[in-house]
């Protein structure tokens, strides 16, 4: 490629990634073709992206592919502008508004045909919002703060969140082959558990909203455990679901146990909280509570500290 067309590419990537940020981009299964994705991280090294170690990520990359690697990049201002608009009361708007951070200024790469965003685990999500706020505010002019008594404050980075603790029993049966767990049952069966991925989530949720919607009835049960055994978003739909859901109902009482206490332990497991030492050099946590909520991630928490 020349000087001058790669002037240009680079010129039409920049203006792509500023543009005006309408609302969060709608839920697709259309994956990203691998060397449009190799293209945007190869093109992304040149132009303010950053690398952020596989196994710096809470699952440790245990659950993704060999050679998965994650890119990030700054969000834009009208990224942040368009963030300004979060309203963290309403659950749903607020899990739409991470995806769209995550959507635009995370790239993962794995091996193999297709690559996406919406490959990266649940677990790792906030860890890569914090990852790309760091990135945004390399400068440190937006300090991310977290109250821990009545009278002192303290500044968090991301390596201070406890985001999760696995289980060692479930870890027993971790398989390095499949990249996630293999619970094998006397009987013979065998049961593939995988961590939610945003994916799989994300499918889930809009999925109940339509059968609500249409006043349908949702198998509830299996909504619980369905991030746990469906690995893959690419191809799932209502009728690839709904087979998952009535292939569930041959399930043996074990099977269900399993599956149950296994959720339960991941539900147990992830509570953020901070961790930090005080000056005694004791060990301490603090609830992750950010001053100024979930909006001072990108939003300066107190403004009016700024002025003259």
């Amino acid at each position: 490629m020349s000087n001058k067309a790669q002037e240009e590419q680079l010129k039409n990537y920049v203006e792509q990634i500023e543009s005006p940020v309408g609302p969060p981009i709608e839920a697709t299964n259309e994956p990203l073709p691998w060397n449009a994705s190799q293209e945007k991280i190869e093109l992304a090294s040149q132009i303010g992206w950053q690398n952020i170690p596989i196994k710096d990520l809470p699952t440790k990359g245990l659950f993704y592919p060999e050679g998965t690697e994650v890119v990030i990049r700054a969000a834009t201002t009208a990224e942040i502008r368009h963030w300004s608009g979060l309203q963290e009361e309403n659950l749903s708007v607020l899990d739409d508004m991470l995806n769209y951070i995550i959507e635009r200024c995370v790239s993962l790469k794995i091996p193999g045909p297709y690559s996406s965003w919406k490959d990266l685990k649940e677990i790792d999500r906030f860890y890569l919002l914090l990852a790309v706020r760091e990135f945004t505010f390399i400068k440190g002019d937006n300090k991310l703060q977290v109250k821990i008594s009545e009278t002192k404050k303290m500044d968090v980075k991301k390596e201070m969140i406890d985001y999760i603790t696995f289980d060692e029993r479930l870890m027993k049966y971790y398989s390095d082959e499949k990249r996630c767990f293999l619970l094998k049952f006397k009987s013979g069966r065998i049961l593939e558990i995988s961590i939610p991925n945003i994916g799989v989530i994300q499918f889930l949720k809009h999925y109940m909203l339509r059968k609500q919607a249409m006043q349908e009835n949702i198998d509830e049960d299996f909504v619980n455990f369905a991030p746990f055994v469906i690995k893959d978003w690419r191809g799932l739909s209502d009728s690839t679901y709904e087979k998952a859901v009535l292939d569930s109902t041959s399930w043996d009482n074990l099977q269900i146990s399993m599956v149950s206490q296994i959720r339960q332990m991941f539900m147990d497991t992830i509570n953020p909280v901070i961790k930090y030492k005080d000056e005694g050099g004791a060990e301490l946590t603090a609830p992750l509570n950010f001053q100024g909520g979930i909006k001072s991630i990108f939003l300066i928490s107190d403004p009016f500290a700024e002025l003259v």
